[in-house]
């Protein structure tokens, strides 16, 4: 796919990034557990409403996102027994402290994964008039405004199989992906890659040429973000109207 086409006039930086909301926060996952468990609002509910209105597209239902919980208790139906046989073999004098551990370790595993699908599910990736914003809730959240998106690749394999393919180097890319492996790459253009914003749970993320996403359909994120938006660096670089 090329990039877009012709170019129009926009306001200054400071204008065009001020239209913008602030960037999402991301759910604190141990929080959403808990009020998953007590049935409450879940934080991610309430980070949801933070996002503008536009297209939005899953991020919930990928080869592990969509597995997470049954693979979890698939795994702790076969460790539950195992370890009352092992405990019973190597410390048959403390065995209730033993299973006690083995299955608070097991619960908060399940939990974790519960609250992992709960964020997946609660934020999309979300097209707006005039940008991108990153969703899925649990590496990192972002906005990308459209006129700074060169173009966006689909990604048929492997991250690391694109890598190679387009010439890609490791500290060239922020991957935004959480469990699932990038299926879309969206190149930005080098003059406007400082008008993206991104920040993970602890710190903001220094963008960079690359941003590899996962998306359920990535052909239809893509088909929303090309809507041949103006470019810009070129906006930037248009005197502002007095």
């Amino acid at each position: 796919m090329s990039g877009f086409g012709p170019t129009r006039a926009l306001p200054s930086n400071m204008s065009w990034m001020s239209a913008l909301k602030p960037i999402p926060d991301l759910p604190n996952l141990w929080l959403e557990c808990a009020a998953i468990l007590a049935r409450r609002r879940r934080p991610s509910a309430r980070i949801a409403e933070t996002y503008p209105a536009g297209d939005r597209f899953s991020v919930a239902h990928g080869p592990v996102s969509a597995i997470l919980v049954p693979l979890l208790l698939v795994g702790l139906c076969g460790d539950v027994p195992l370890s009352l046989v092992v405990v019973a073999l190597v410390h048959p004098s403390h065995p209730l402290l033993i299973h006690a551990v083995v299955a608070a370790t097991g619960l908060m595993g399940l939990g974790w994964v519960m609250a992992v699908k709960s964020a997946l599910c609660a934020l999309p990736h979300v097209v707006s008039g005039d940008a991108l914003w990153i969703g899925g809730g649990v590496r990192l959240s972002g906005v990308v405004p459209k006129a700074a998106i060169k173009r966006l690749l689909v990604i048929p394999g492997t991250r690391h199989e694109w890598m190679a393919e387009q010439g890609v180097a490791r500290d060239q890319f922020v991957l935004a992906s959480g469990y699932d492996s990038p299926n879309l790459a969206v190149e930005l253009w080098p003059e406007a890659v400082t008008s993206v914003e991104m920040k993970s749970s602890r710190r903001p993320i220094c963008p960079r040429r690359w941003v590899l996403l996962y998306a359920d359909k990535p052909d239809a994120l893509s088909a929303a973000v090309s809507t041949d938006p103006p470019r810009l660096v070129e906006a930037l670089a248009t005197p502002q109207a007095v």
